[in-house]
């Protein structure tokens, strides 16, 4: 059995997200599931200042981007935002 990786966010990333309703549900769980797939593929990419791949995905009107460290088992969420900023 593949054992889950750990999904790290910084509290105030929250701050974007609706606090309450379907929206909210759906981040929450998109999240939750990259525990247990961490290589969810995003339908976007772009690289950060550490050249490193980041996925943005699209969930509802927001777009969480998050980067994977494998060899770790970690999955970093480094923003969530409305997805037409």
């Amino acid at each position: 059995m593949m054992q889950d990786h750990e999904v790290y966010l910084h509290l105030g990333l929250l701050e974007a997200v609706p606090k309450s309703g379907s929206q909210r549900k759906a981040i929450m769980e998109f999240i939750r599931n990259l525990r247990v797939q961490p290589f969810t593929r995003g339908d976007f990419t772009d690289k950060d200042t550490a050249h490193r791949e980041r996925q943005i995905k699209i969930v509802g009107d927001y777009a969480i981007t998050y980067w994977l460290d494998a060899p770790a088992k970690i999955v970093m969420v480094v923003d969530i935002r409305p997805a037409d900023v």
